[in-house]
């Protein structure tokens, strides 16, 4: 199929010249870029043309974590005032009650508001599988495929539960804790049939895999080892949250009578083809560290305000070397699942609390800073070369944004500064992946979205009230108190 793109206000390429074209064109032919430039296009015919005129145009988005299952569990109330710790405390009940059904429900409208957003590659951090249940991963890989996203699927596993969470919820749960850690199923073999199944490294592939569990298994070495093999012999990536804070450095000590940084190094974890999310408490070994193995950093912004999280040192990590992607981060510790959301977010929050040494003229992002940080260095962090720039030979994966309107009013110094800093509507007018069109002035091409938004409201409604009557709990109510509003009728 042949499509063109003409007569964009500005095309960011994000290739190696950083070329930005005026009047832009694309030509894509059975989803590879043919041709990019400014004027007129070569092509003057195409089985789909769209004109651009009002727009900015830039490579797919790439999301570098996130945990599609979370989708139907957003802002309860119960855990909305709450760190980290009782958080996971609070969702655990309702992720134990989840069907085949629900994760697919969940995977379906997460990948649909990425695309809606102009992300057209996401990670998906897949730590929750049903223990007793086929492999949730077939169900995951299905979903995304429908929606038609690049799937990174990263196959995770809750191996163990922090801070004594576990001692917390068996009072409650009972035997059904052991759903959701997976107890007494042979994890490595299982993700290696996974990775068997699933796992590509060709070009232009809609489906990926990488490995890692859902935190660093302190008190289970043994599994570390065995991801970081995996890797090795599957050529694939590796993956995990960290951001070790005090606590975690003590039981680091404790249990393996290494530091934090020194434990993921014996067991074979820094190196290129890993990269962590959060990373928002590293000292200055740390840092150093990751920068000299090459690992990269997934930032999710608004997961470090949602949470109560100290703010990570993007200057720092950028100044040393490390690559830095941006990661929307599951829904229920985002609340949204918006690319455009959390990068117009990433754009600004660094500035806050910045270090005493930061120069705001060197080491604050600018708008081509984030955009390269949210596809190409995206890319190059999954260890895409296929992705992330508009360059003839490239996959087809594009978003365009409107601005159009009011909202970006007086901002024709920099349109790409107006959509991060002045935009509102978080909607893409175009988005393409692998030369398919998915998204068309802000909604879906051949998709219908509020029976998908039906479908993931009615699992979230089946998965609290089974969490409520189970665990005895009140998800409807705010934690500490304070005043409730009260229904009528």
């Amino acid at each position: 199929m042949r499509l063109i793109i003409r007569h964009a206000d500005l095309l960011y390429t994000c290739n190696d010249r950083d070329e930005v074209f005026r009047d832009g064109y694309l030509c894509i032919e059975d989803g590879t870029i043919a041709a990019v430039g400014g004027g007129e296009a070569p092509w003057q015919d195409a089985d789909l043309v769209y004109d651009m005129q009002g727009s900015i145009v830039l490579p797919g988005l790439v999301n570098c974590h996130h945990h599609f299952f979370q989708s139907i569990t957003r802002a309860v109330p119960l855990v909305h005032r709450t760190l980290s710790l009782d958080w996971m405390f609070g969702l655990y009940p309702l992720w134990a009650e989840y069907e085949l059904e629900d994760l697919a429900a969940a995977t379906l409208v997460s990948a649909v508001e990425q695309l809606l957003t102009g992300a057209t590659t996401s990670v998906d951090h897949s730590n929750l599988h049903l223990s007793g249940a086929t492999d949730t991963v077939d169900v995951q890989v299905d979903a995304a495929r429908e929606a038609g996203i690049r799937y990174h699927l990263v196959r995770g596993s809750l191996a163990t539960m922090e801070a004594g969470i576990e001692a917390r919820l068996r009072p409650l749960l009972g035997d059904r804790v052991d759903r959701l850690l997976g107890k007494g199923i042979a994890l490595v073999p299982l993700i290696e049939r996974t990775l068997k199944k699933h796992q590509s490294r060709a070009r232009g592939t809609m489906v990926d895999m990488s490995v890692g569990p859902g935190g660093v298994t302190y008190a289970l070495p043994g599994l570390m080892q065995d991801h970081a093999r995996l890797a090795r012999d599957f050529d694939c990536g590796l993956h995990t949250h960290y951001h070790p804070r005090d606590v975690e450095r003590d039981m680091s000590v404790r249990l393996t009578g290494l530091k934090p940084i020194d434990f993921l190094d014996r067991s074979g974890w820094l190196g290129p083809q890993t990269w962590l999310a959060h990373c928002t408490e590293l000292d200055g070994e740390e840092i150093a560290r990751l920068a000299d193995r090459g690992c990269g950093v997934s930032h999710s912004p608004r997961t470090v305000i949602r949470l109560g999280y100290r703010l990570p040192p993007i200057a720092r990590l950028r100044g040393a070397g490390v690559r830095v992607g941006i990661g929307v981060d599951g829904a229920a510790s985002n609340d949204s699942g918006s690319m455009m959301g959390d990068l117009r977010l990433a754009q600004l929050l660094h500035r806050a609390a910045a270090a005493d040494d930061t120069d705001a003229e060197n080491d604050w992002l600018t708008p081509y800073d984030l955009l390269l940080m949210a596809t190409r260095d995206g890319a190059a962090m999954l260890r895409r070369q296929d992705i992330g720039q508009l360059a003839p030979g490239m996959c087809a994966d594009v978003a365009a944004f409107s601005l159009a309107g009011a909202t970006y009013a007086g901002a024709v110094g920099d349109p790409l500064g107006a959509l991060f800093m002045s935009g509102v509507d978080t909607r893409a007018e175009l988005t393409i992946v692998n030369g398919r069109p998915r998204v068309h002035k802000g909604g879906l091409v051949d998709l219908d979205e509020a029976a998908i938004a039906r479908r993931a409201d009615q699992a979230a409604r089946r998965i609290m009230a089974k969490a409520s009557d189970r665990a005895k709990l009140d998800f409807a109510a705010y934690p500490g108190g304070g005043r409730r509003p009260q229904l009528m009728g």
